[in-house]
């Protein structure tokens, strides 16, 4: 990148109840790896990766304990799979919570899960590839 390149996205941060428990979470879930923390007084973070080209999702904790809230002014997380069923319980076993049904939307096939701090995955995988 050279500065007259637009700004590349990076990075998603979510804010957690637990931080240790959101890291075994996301890597329980969905095979992410712990790459790096940043710990202050105020605050400690997880960088959660995936797979190379996937984004990182950086798990933020207060360490005051203040309350956080969930809000409603952002989308889900998203996470392309190439089983969606197996995927789904295998987020389902780490502490998710199925939000609805299982639908087929166009070409696609998408599950809503909620993290066990309320944040919200979309998983989906495209019908090509999906398991018969």
């Amino acid at each position: 990148m050279d500065d007259t390149d637009p700004a590349l996205f990076s990075f998603v941060k979510l804010t957690v109840s637990d931080i240790d428990a959101a890291s075994r979470f996301f890597v329980d879930a969905f095979g992410m790896t712990h790459a790096d923390t940043v710990d202050t007084p105020a605050f400690r973070e997880h960088m959660m990766t995936g797979r190379k080209g996937s984004a990182t999702i950086v798990l933020f904790h207060w360490k005051d304990g203040r309350a956080i809230e969930t809000g409603n002014g952002y989308g889900p997380v998203g996470m392309l799979t190439r089983n969606l069923d197996a995927d789904l319980a295998r987020a389902l076993k780490a502490g998710a919570k199925q939000k609805g049904e299982t639908v087929s939307f166009g070409p696609a096939r998408i599950a809503f899960v909620l993290t066990p701090d309320g944040h919200e995955i979309e998983m989906m995988q495209m019908a090509a590839k999906a398991a018969a």
